[in-house]
């Protein structure tokens, strides 16, 4: 017994997973492995309160489990939510697995509740059983890597036990568990490797476990610290929905696959290991690829970009391109264009200086053509100085009036948007010591 809790205490302060002040939420199904995870933090003196959630998927057994529940808390004086669910109903409706429904609603209902932390009972086995099935589908380092101890707000301070060791700390106890028949069975591919394969690997190694909580922890430490390169080559490589291949061609394939991963990410698409060959692809030949409906990843003038296609826009107001100095027309506003030669200009104070730094831009950085137009939804802007991607809606809500912001001057060239008027210019197009033309901008008062 005292060795279960010393090595959970140990697994607590090895992954820094919570402190003694936090209140924890026990996520508690009535099973062998949630129980022990219950009394573990308990014994130890930790703020613990729990929830069960009755999915209704198997009668019976689905109340015996819910009052198992309820009658152990009260036993131990810790506060309990019970929620029901309809699994079924909402699977139909969302065109989803009852695995993947199951887990989207409970998540949901844990997140729902005041809590510091989110504590789930996965164990050193969980983790073997799934680092084969990840094995058996095919998979790269993270699914090696197998359910990480914590992740955000959810932690897991069973993860370096087993689940003989649960068993055995449960019968020291004098605590039992409910089963769920649906795990005695192998109608799931888990259970299949927990019935079949594992045994048969104990067998070959009666180490097996011990091995495994090792590699996993080498590999875990590795992908750690590929995962925090690939954060700053992504800062490095990446602005907005460009990637600047310059400096992505500096590093490691695996440190680029990474990059790439995050940059289709966090511009609202998804990654796919099978896509890598096809960007590689244009990366190479300048081209262009259709990644998802209406979004375009464009290679040019050795920058990648995303291009979303604009329909169904509902603006009446009509682009109009810049084709060098001149007076150009955009929503009855007069923008007075020159481009001009740079010379004698302190860039530091320019970058720095409000007024001058949103009339001005270097016009070599500009990818391909100008043109003013109205935005689209989903629009946004890295402005000089700045570390993050505004949203031009929102910009455009702060510095206008409802009834001015159709109005608004909004420069974008082929990438994306270079100037929005009220907030400044696109980071990737400031001016600075080695600019050699200067686009300047002057735009006559909304009326």
């Amino acid at each position: 017994m005292d060795n279960m809790l010393n090595k959970v205490l140990d697994t607590i302060k090895e992954f820094d997973m919570f402190k003694k002040s936090e209140r924890l939420l026990v996520c508690l199904s009535g099973g062998a492995d949630s129980v022990s995870l219950l009394l573990c933090l308990n014994e130890l003196g930790y703020d613990v309160c729990a929830c069960h959630v009755n999915h209704q998927l198997r009668g019976r057994e689905s109340e015996r489990d819910q009052q198992f529940c309820e009658e152990l808390c009260k036993k131990l004086n810790i506060e309990l939510s019970v929620h029901r669910i309809d699994v079924n109903a909402f699977c139909k409706e969302n065109a989803v697995s009852i695995e993947e429904g199951a887990r989207e609603l409970r998540y949901r209902i844990f997140d729902s509740i005041k809590a510091d932390k989110i504590c789930t009972a996965h164990t050193l086995s969980d983790c073997i059983e799934t680092t084969v099935f990840n094995l058996a589908r095919g998979t790269g380092l993270k699914g090696l890597c197998s359910i990480p101890p914590k992740r955000d707000r959810i932690v897991r301070p069973l993860i370096n036990c087993t689940r003989e060791e649960i068993i055995d700390y449960l019968k020291a106890e004098w605590q039992d568990f409910v089963t769920d028949s649906t795990n005695l069975t192998d109608e799931y591919t888990r259970n299949k490797v927990r019935h079949n394969i594992i045994p048969q690997l104990l067998r070959i190694n009666p180490s097996l476990m011990k091995s495994y909580a090792n590699t996993v922890s080498y590999l875990r430490k590795d992908l750690s610290f590929l995962e925090r390169t690939a954060d700053k080559a992504f800062d490095e490589c990446c602005c907005g929905s460009v990637i600047n291949l310059t400096a992505f061609h500096e590093f490691d394939d695996c440190i680029k696959d990474r990059v790439i991963m995050r940059w289709l990410e966090r511009n609202g698409l998804v990654f796919s290991h099978e896509k890598l060959p096809l960007i590689y692809r244009i990366i190479k030949t300048d081209g262009k690829l259709n990644i998802a409906k209406d979004s375009f990843i464009v290679c040019k003038n050795n920058s990648l970009f995303i291009d979303h296609k604009i329909s169904n826009s509902k603006s009446d107001i009509s682009p109009v391109g810049i084709n060098g100095d001149g007076k150009y027309c955009f929503a009855g506003r007069n923008i007075d264009v020159k481009i001009i030669k740079m010379e004698n200009i302190d860039c530091d104070y320019a970058n720095v200086h409000k007024m001058f730094a949103n009339c001005c831009l270097d016009y070599d950085k500009i990818i391909g053509g100008i043109v003013l137009r109205s935005y689209s939804e989903g629009d946004k802007i890295r402005l000089v100085n700045r570390n993050v991607d505004y949203s031009i809606r929102k910009l455009l809500k702060n510095n206008f009036s409802l009834d001015r912001r159709k109005s608004a001057v909004i420069m974008y060239d082929d990438i994306g948007a270079v100037f929005v008027e009220g907030s400044g210019v696109c980071e990737r197009v400031k001016i600075s010591e080695t600019t050699k033309n200067m686009l300047t901008f002057a735009i006559d008062d909304i009326i």
